[in-house]
């Protein structure tokens, strides 16, 4: 074995060409039509009728009944993939990233390329190893609670109290994807930037264009005059950052592109809104979480343990990010076959969330979480796991779980649709389509 190789994988197996295709057709396709930066509308509606994501886990299991759980290697000419078939395998990878799992993959570059073209995520190690830390230090990747957590409570409340206190005058009693992602961004817009951020809706429509052409990868070109744009727009607050923001805690260099790093933030956090009105519809579906996670928003406690248990359900029954991707950095040889420098490797993040020998598998279960925001032996890695886990694990959840909350402790509510038969859940959960009817909550006096 030269100096340049892994031995990683006992065994390494070798799809042939109509599986490869069926993978490409059944998995990955369906995966980036959804729109693996922004979502498009039309293609969730349709993912959501016709049970794609159901039918991709369905077409991974085939494949591992067929050739065993070992990885599984894609013979695409130029491009091979590694396909993840067992969480231990998952595990293997995502500790060993970034070496020799890379997280900067061609994939990654091309979209990105768009609106954070010198992001941590596309960086090479020397870089990533200047930039990490400062991601981390921003978003207080290590602690469960952020140190402006307080700060954030106040935005959350504000926002969403606003929103509520609509109810029975200028419209329906009814919160739906619109409504609702108007107030989640003016949050993001508050927590990430401050203040004088938050009725900045020309800044997020701006990285919206820049996401609809990442879109697109490998065939859109990048547009660097929008994205000079963009870059003007968040100058003004990367030049005065508000104490108690996001930004703020970014320190002071010319060095690194902090645009590019915080445009990351301003784009993950749309995942979230995604997750938190999952979050809402599931406990309107469950009688025996409301009620819990409706005493854990009254106590007033930052950190909401059951709620965040919930929230990482939502996650792990409709993944915010379905296909983890790496590429492998040095050759790796299993036995008589070798996986070459280059190749992807794709972790389907429905199928092991899914997998039909977990009890649980299509019903929500937050008992399964505990403390842990991930279960890599398990293949349940909401926000990736390992060394290259997203740095904002806590973050995001903590000011989800605070959404989540302001809710639950203001209103009663009833999910109008979709109808979600709580004992064999839809492997799609179409956003946009959700109706929630909202209550005002009587208080004693």
């Amino acid at each position: 074995m030269n100096a340049r190789s892994h031995a990683i994988f006992p065994r390494v197996n070798r799809a042939g060409w109509i599986d490869t295709l069926r993978v490409m057709t059944r998995v990955i396709v369906p995966t980036v039509a959804k729109g693996t930066i922004i979502r498009r509308q039309t293609m969730e509606r349709l993912a959501e009728r016709q049970s794609l994501h159901i039918r991709a886990v369905k077409e991974m299991q085939r494949l591992k009944d067929k050739y065993g759980p070992s990885p599984l290697l894609l013979p695409i000419p130029f491009r091979p993939q590694l396909l993840i078939l067992d969480p231990a395998d998952l595990a293997t990878v995502l500790r060993s990233s970034p070496e020799p799992f890379a997280a900067a993959t061609a994939e990654k570059h091309a979209a990105l390329a768009h609106f954070e073209p010198e992001n941590v995520l596309i960086s090479s190690t020397a870089r990533r190893a200047e930039l990490r830390p400062a991601h981390e230090h921003a978003l207080a990747t290590a602690d469960r609670l952020h140190p402006y957590s307080i700060h954030f409570k106040r935005i959350v409340d504000t926002e969403f109290l606003q929103l509520i206190s609509g109810i029975g005058s200028n419209r329906p009693n009814e919160l739906d994807w619109l409504s609702f992602s108007q107030a989640w961004l003016r949050v993001v817009r508050r927590v990430v930037l401050g203040e004088r951020a938050r009725n900045d809706v020309t800044l997020t429509e701006t990285l919206n264009e820049l996401r609809e052409r990442a879109n697109w990868p490998f065939t859109a070109r990048v547009d660097r005059r929008k994205l000079a744009l963009f870059h003007q727009q968040l100058a003004g607050y990367l030049g005065e950052p508000d104490k108690h923001s996001l930004v703020g805690r970014l320190p002071t260099s010319d060095q690194i592109a902090w645009e590019d790093q915080v445009a990351q933030w301003l784009f993950a956090f749309d995942a979230a809104g995604i997750a938190v009105m999952r979050t809402l519809a599931l406990l309107a579906s469950h009688a025996s979480y409301w009620a819990p996670a409706v005493e854990e928003a009254m106590g007033g406690r930052l950190d909401r343990p059951f709620t965040r248990s919930c929230l990482l359900e939502a996650l792990r029954l409709w993944p915010a990010t379905p296909a983890i991707l790496r590429h492998v950095t040095t050759e790796i040889r299993s036995a008589d076959r070798i996986v070459p420098s280059g190749a992807g490797v794709v972790i389907f993040a429905p199928f092991f969330h899914r997998n039909p020998a977990l009890l649980y598998a299509n019903r929500m279960e937050p008992s399964i979480w505990g403390e842990n925001d991930a279960l890599p032996d398990a293949g349940l890695v909401p926000f990736s796991a390992g060394p290259v886990i997203c740095p904002a694990h806590n973050l995001v959840p903590t000011i989800a779980s605070l959404a989540v909350g302001t809710v639950l402790s203001e209103s009663g509510l009833a999910l109008i649709d979709p109808v979600l038969p709580v004992d064999n859940l839809p492997g799609t959960l179409d956003h946009f389509a959700i109706r929630l009817r909202l209550s005002a909550r009587r208080r004693e006096k």
